[in-house]
């Protein structure tokens, strides 16, 4: 036979062999027997993958826990490990684990896996003899052919030792499930049985030997079960169904069982179509032990809240009870008493044998076990008594009366004697006090006799008094009107005819007489100013001041006050600063009150600042209006004077010394003009700080007087005299 030929046989019959063998171990055994001894392969190691690692299997010239210590060794610096890495066989030193002393060199040769794509199967590690011969490339060859049959055989022997250990997790599972007490059952789509534990079967399965009534009693509890599982199933949706109640036949017996069912359905890579399971775990025993117990507490609960009631009741009751209460057996022993009992009849722990509380205590029990001791003995069922006792408190003495009655059994024994006590020391004192308002009624009604008298002659003073207020309120608004057109028409008179004269139309005037009409004019123009705040002022309080409610643009209004103000800014060298919102709404009001409401706060800005800067500005108010600030760097306003200032003929400086003048009338105008607007003002400022007044107006004003408290007649007499 020729070599080739011979050569083929051998390794067929090699090959054979190998799927022969048990094991892995065996196949490397007769690997080394048959393919390394005889090619003078003196020692080898093989090291499997397992995973991401390698793990020693089988060796030839080293024992197996030597070739278990070489791949725990590896690490990832190791050549041996980077042969196997590279896939490409590599000459590598002994490793130290192997060694034994020798410096001899070995081949780490990878062993393919059978599909190209995975890396390597493993790794097989050849000596040489020990004269430095390197295995030949036939040998090389046919390990490579070798380390695919050593794969299969290890996946071989990975799929066997899987399936013994599902076969063994089977049998453990399957004892479980049937050593359950509950019954367990796997159904499929249509809600039939696939598997059942044997508690189970003894509930829905026949057999050939069931009697008829058995074969009865299981339909129906298939029938029950499948009617459940279609319920759950319509009215499910949801992962785990919660635990609901079926009742089932008792096969054996007949009678009825409940079961509380526990649904999940099995995930899908468990069964190709969709399955639940179900546990039902028998409840019969514990529902009725559950309503049992349910009613005798309810019973007891019941019997305990009503004893409780009474009882919280009773005790309410002599516990607030204002009167002592006391419970005494037939002995004349007591045996119950309320609080106010024991501050009568009980020593508190701790008393002195000799104190004077015990005597007042046993005084009071010796009173009162005399009057129960004669009333047990006799036939009344009821007594009353009057007598005194003392308080242990205080030591007073007082008149009480005890009202007792007898507490009879069913044979009319009497059991115990129930005593309250009444103080009578508030009805003695009633009696004294009812004689003694007798006395007093019949002298309080000659006192209301006299008051009444009294009184009408208080009101008809009163009436007086009010009709003189009115006349002189009627008077007064008649003064102020008549005196300033009385004033106004002279004062006219004399600025028109003061300006003529500055004109030169009399003739010219030299330089002294110029200062003495312009100092004229002046002062004749400010009291015009002070005669018009009057007439004002008597026009407002009598409810007569008009207003005439139009559009205006508050922005306009500003810019031609500015213009009269500039002057007086000029001459006093103050910064005038004007700030006003561009997005500024049209508003309806009365524009000439306005300005003689802006034109008042900004001539009072400029007249108390001696430096610094005079501000106007608006925005829009949160509520449905505006705002316009005017503000200075001026002498401020003490906080005490803030609330003084919009009164009437009022300045922060009533001395004849003050440094400003004026009538005292121009805020007070400012506000109730403001009001009439159906506006407000608030000032801010501090001493020496400067000050702030803040005007808000509506989006719409209304007419509305001001000082609604005036009289009737005082608008009446005004309506005369103000035009």
């Amino acid at each position: 036979m020729d070599a080739p030929i011979r050569q083929v046989v051998v390794q067929e019959d090699l090959l054979g062999r190998l799927y022969c063998a048990r094991d892995l171990p065996e196949a490397l055994s007769i690997f080394f027997d048959s393919i390394l001894s005889p090619e003078g392969v003196s020692r080898a190691v093989v090291l499997v993958r397992e995973g991401d690692e390698l793990r020693g299997v089988s060796g030839m010239g080293w024992d197996i826990d030597e070739v278990r210590k070489l791949a725990i060794a590896l690490d990832g610096t190791d050549p041996i490990l980077t042969a196997y890495e590279t896939e490409a066989p590599r000459e590598v030193a002994v490793p130290p684990v192997l060694s034994r002393g020798s410096s001899e060199e070995l081949l780490a040769l990878p062993l393919s896996s059978p599909d190209p794509q995975d890396p390597p199967f493993g790794l097989i590690l050849l000596g040489t003899d020990g004269h430095g011969t390197h295995p030949s490339p036939a040998l090389l060859q046919r390990i490579g052919v070798i380390g695919t049959v050593l794969a299969r055989i290890s996946e071989r022997d990975q799929l066997l030792q899987g399936s013994k250990q599902l076969e063994q997790q089977r049998d453990l599972l399957t004892a479980l499930v049937n050593a359950l007490p509950d019954p367990v059952l796997i159904t499929g789509p249509d809600n039939s049985i696939i598997l059942e534990n044997r508690r189970a079967e003894s509930l829905f399965a026949t057999s050939d030997e069931d009697s008829e009534g058995r074969r009865r009693a299981l339909e129906i509890n298939n029938l029950l079960f499948s009617s459940f599982l279609t319920r759950s199933t319509i009215g499910g949706g949801v992962e785990v169904s919660p635990a609901r109640e079926l009742n089932l036949v008792d096969p054996s017996e007949g009678g009825d069982l409940l079961f509380e069912v526990l649904s999940t359905p099995l995930p899908t890579s468990l069964s190709a179509e969709r399955a639940n399971v179900s546990v039902l775990r028998d409840v019969t025993d514990l529902k009725s032990a559950t309503t049992e117990l349910e009613r005798q507490f309810k019973r007891v609960r019941q019997a305990e809240v009503k004893s409780t009631r009474e009882r919280d009741r009773l005790n309410l009751i002599l516990e607030n009870v204002g009167d002592p209460i006391l419970v005494t057996d037939d002995q004349s022993n007591i045996m119950l008493l309320n609080r106010e009992a024991e501050r009568l009849f009980d020593v508190p722990p701790g008393t002195g044998l000799r104190s004077k509380r015990r005597q007042d205590v046993r005084a009071n029990d010796t009173k009162f076990s005399s009057f129960i001791s004669d009333f047990a003995l006799s036939q009344d069922h009821t007594r009353a008594m009057q007598f005194n006792l003392t308080q242990p408190d205080t030591g007073d003495e007082f008149p009480a009366e005890v009202v007792s009655g007898k507490v009879l059994n069913e044979r009319g024994e009497m059991t115990a004697i129930v005593s309250i006590l009444h103080d009578l020391t508030k009805a003695v004192e009633n009696e004294r006090l009812a004689a003694e308002l007798g006395k007093l009624n019949e002298s309080l009604e000659d006192r209301i006799r006299s008051a009444t008298l009294e009184l009408e002659e208080r009101n008809r003073q009163l009436e007086w008094q009010r009709q003189e207020l009115e006349r002189a309120y009627r008077l007064k608004s008649q003064f102020l009107a008549s005196m300033s057109h009385e004033l106004r028409t002279p004062i006219n008179a004399l600025l028109g005819y003061t300006s003529l004269m500055r004109d030169e139309i009399y003739g010219e005037l030299n330089r002294r007489q110029e200062e003495a009409l312009s100092r004229m004019y002046t002062a004749s123009q400010h009291l015009l100013e002070l005669v018009n705040d009057i007439l004002d002022l008597a026009k407002i309080e009598a409810g007569k001041m008009p207003v005439h409610i139009e559009s205006v643009d508050i922005r306009y209004v500003i810019r031609e006050l500015s213009q009269t103000i500039e002057p007086m800014v000029r001459r006093k060298d103050l910064e005038y600063v004007v700030d006003l919102d561009p997005d500024l709404p049209m508003i309806r009001t009365d524009a000439t009150k306005v300005k003689q409401v802006l034109l008042n706060l900004l001539s009072n800005a400029v007249k108390f600042t001696h430096e610094g800067s005079v501000a106007v500005r608006t925005r829009m108010a949160e509520a449905d209006g505006i705002v316009i600030e005017v503000s200075d760097t001026g002498i401020g306003i003490e906080e005490e004077d803030l609330a003084k200032i919009f009164e009437d003929f009022r300045q922060v400086d009533q001395s004849s010394t003050r440094e400003y003048g004026g009538t005292g009338l121009g805020l007070s105008i400012t506000k109730k003009l403001l009001h009439l607007l159906g506006g407000t003002i608030h000032v801010e400022s501090k001493l020496r700080g400067g000050s702030t007044f803040t005007v808000w107006l509506p989006r719409e004003s209304e007419e509305i007087v001001l000082d609604e408290d005036i009289s009737r007649v005082a608008r009446e007499a005004s309506e005369a005299v103000i035009e």
